[in-house]
């Protein structure tokens, strides 16, 4: 239980520290770019453990709360704004662009390790590939056994490859439940392979629901599926998409019970919850590892976009809000409202991960 929950944490610091430090960079390449001081670059949330290094001005540091990162601009408060070296000096636009390069790199690493996925290509059921896959090892896998089913009496198993039912060689998952109907209260003998050998077994299919005979089996056509590289980089932009409308449908469900009924969808989970999720994600194998990364980045991105004060959002409103208006904002007020999001944040994720902490415990 120790070490699984060591297991966990490691894998989980590990895909944060990779989100933080590809989001950080965005910030941290564009105000160097445009000509911008950076004073740090932090590891964490405050306080601070101590200095790793100082490069060019910049002092990279580890902090103590593994939440997250960010980068600290001279002028990003409103000071220093005659100085030509300061965030608050800066165009519109410019400051604009670094307040979201850090939300362009997260969707850019979710679509870069996407594009990687599809190009390599990977394991699935050949119904959900998209244009222009290519397959290789076609087979029949087996994906749910219906418990207390004749095939679950029988010792059948999830991830068993249908080969043959009653001498006949199965070439695709449809097969099987038609060869199943045809033969209502008969024994079927039905060879699986599994862990590279082959078993035969015996099932009678039966009526589990009325006017549905079966022996119990769920069973889909899979292949090792890859896309050529224009194919793939198509592929990649479309499950982008997909997973960020999915996202922002989400959080629009999860403001409205909240706002609505005072209460937290019960979906949403905390670093307690995503670290346990990682971990178990991790010990399937590097490629769904690699997808729940890519889809905690996008989603990270989407987070830090939005209006909320001490995100990247939030403080892209204070800067259009002082082009609309034509007056400098108060650094102080600026600062203010920064600090009491950054505040009811926290609150929030200590809220849930309690609530992730109970729901483990349970």
């Amino acid at each position: 239980m120790i070490l699984s929950a060591l297991f966990s944490i490691a894998v989980f610091v590990a895909v944060l520290f990779v989100l933080v430090i590809v989001h950080e960079w965005g910030h941290f390449f564009t105000a160097r770019r445009f000509g911008v001081r950076v004073y740090e670059f932090g590891f964490g949330f405050p306080p601070k453990i101590c200095k790793i290094f100082h490069k060019n001005g910049t002092d990279f540091t580890a902090n103590w709360i593994p939440l997250g990162g960010f980068v600290r601009l001279k002028g990003e408060d409103g000071s220093d704004a005659h100085d030509a070296d300061s965030f608050a000096n800066k165009a519109m636009w410019k400051r604009l662009v670094i307040l979201f390069a850090g939300v362009a790199m997260n969707f850019v690493l979710g679509f870069v390790i996407f594009f990687g996925l599809f190009a390599h290509g990977s394991e699935m059921a050949t119904a959900d590939a998209g244009a222009g896959a290519v397959f290789s090892n076609e087979r029949i896998v087996i994906g749910a056994v219906i418990a207390g089913s004749p095939a679950a009496r029988a010792g059948f198993l999830r991830g068993d490859e249908v080969a043959v039912i009653n001498d006949i060689s199965i070439s695709h998952a449809e097969q099987v439940p038609q060869i199943v109907k045809a033969h209502a209260g008969q024994p079927l003998n039905i060879t699986v392979r599994r862990s590279g050998s082959e078993k035969k077994m015996t099932a009678t299919p039966v009526e589990l629901q009325p006017g549905m005979v079966a022996i119990g089996l769920q069973v889909f056509d899979v292949a090792f599926v890859r896309y050529p590289v224009v194919a793939a980089l198509k592929q990649a932009g479309r499950t982008t998409g997909e997973i960020s409308q999915l996202i922002f449908k989400t959080l629009g469900t999860i403001v409205s019970k909240l706002v609505r009924h005072g209460q937290l969808e019960q979906g949403v989970s905390g670093p307690v919850g995503i670290a346990a999720v990682t971990g178990t994600v991790a010990r399937a194998g590097w490629t769904p590892l690699l997808q729940l990364t890519a889809m905690l980045s996008i989603n990270l991105g989407i987070l830090n976009a939005l209006p909320i004060p001490s995100l990247d959002g939030g403080r892209a409103l204070f800067v259009v809000l002082e082009k609309i208006t034509r007056r400098k904002m108060r650094a102080d007020i600026e600062r203010v409202a920064h600090i009491v999001g950054f505040v009811l944040l926290m609150a929030l994720v200590i809220v849930v991960t309690y609530r992730d902490i109970l729901g483990l415990i349970k």
